[in-house]
């Protein structure tokens, strides 16, 4: 019988980055770093205006610590800060990891969720270079700070004005509902069960980088575009981008494919497919702004999922109105300390 892996505790720090470093040491990319991995610090010279952002997973705050699999810990630690530089229409170039960790954890588990988190950024042509490991009484926390390039404007919350379209870029809904299946289940769902999906977009969120890096080659050529990243909430995220530009917003949308399916497993939770998606959360799809006549859906690259789902109005400042099929969504998404 194999014995089990040892804890990271037992490995201690130097062994625990050396593993780290294997992973990461094999990270593809074109980027130029005089200094990387090794050092007291990383060393970049950038090609254009550069765009960062940091965010951290924790153990129970963002995952459930009984069913998450370490893997998708890993990918929702690059994933979501990704997400961000989507956003904004950057290039993704390098991510910086620090990691917290438990002495009792399993320095496999550890391992497992950085070879997904190097796999993310692969997928993304970014560098996984330096950061910190270091013991803690707990949780696990793995803290990611992204850093990327722009060659031109980037895609800001603060630029929608009256009469503006509001667009959709990726779905929304599915992960709220992957949540709430695997707390009411404490198990992962069969193959073939609808949930499967709902759970899949819950613990393995897609940045939308590409789409960002179009929408930002478009705003470049003279369209004025903004986004956000919907991660709290479709409500919340528009309520800030309509605070940052000084309008209102009126947004209507129909039901998903999945809301028959999951009707049942909402009313268990006290609320509605219609909430999960106004409000939900853990989306990261990216909400748009653009010039009444000008059409998001040709920017946006292969088959990625984009709709007009509504318009900017004159006010009041702030505020957003939803539907979601025939309900008025009040969610408020989610906020620390709320």
């Amino acid at each position: 019988m194999r014995p089990p892996p040892p804890t990271v505790g037992r490995l201690g720090e130097e062994r625990v980055v050396a593993a780290l470093r294997r992973l990461f040491d094999r990270q593809p990319g074109d980027i130029d770093l005089p200094v990387a991995n090794g050092d007291d610090a990383l060393v970049w010279q950038p090609l254009g205006r550069v765009v960062a952002t940091v965010d951290s997973v924790v153990q129970g705050v963002d995952w459930l610590t009984d069913v998450t699999p370490p893997e998708a810990i890993g990918h929702r630690a690059a994933a979501v800060n990704l997400s961000d530089l989507a956003a904004m229409g950057a290039r993704p170039r390098l991510l910086l990891l620090a990691i917290e960790a438990p002495a009792e954890l399993s320095s496999e588990v550890l391992l497992r969720a950085a070879r997904q988190l190097a796999a993310v950024a692969q997928a993304h042509a970014c560098s996984v270079q330096g950061g910190d490991f270091g013991l803690s009484p707990g949780p696990l926390r793995l803290t990611v700070t992204a850093l990327g390039e722009l060659d031109g404007p980037a895609l800001r919350r603060d630029v929608a004005r009256p009469g503006d379209a509001v667009w959709l870029v990726g779905e929304i809904g599915q992960a709220a509902a992957g949540l709430a299946f695997l707390k009411r289940a404490g198990a992962m769902p069969d193959p073939g069960d609808p949930a499967a999906d709902w759970v899949a977009a819950h613990l393995y969120p897609q940045p939308l980088v590409a789409a960002g890096r179009a929408l930002q080659a478009a705003a470049a050529s003279g369209i004025r575009l903004g986004a956000i990243d919907v991660s709290d909430g479709l409500c919340a995220d528009a309520g800030r981008v309509a605070t940052a530009s000084r309008i209102g917003m009126t947004l209507t949308l129909p039901l998903p494919g999945w809301a028959d399916a999951a009707a049942e497993l909402a009313s268990a939770h006290g609320t509605s497919v219609g909430a999960w998606v106004g409000a939900g959360g853990d989306d990261y799809a990216l909400l748009v702004t653009a010039p009444p006549d000008f059409d998001v859906r040709g920017s946006i690259p292969g088959d990625t999922v984009c709709g007009l789902i509504g318009r900017c109005t004159v006010g009041p400042a702030g505020k957003v109105f939803a539907t979601v099929g025939d309900q008025v969504v009040a969610g408020r998404g989610y906020f620390h300390g709320s």
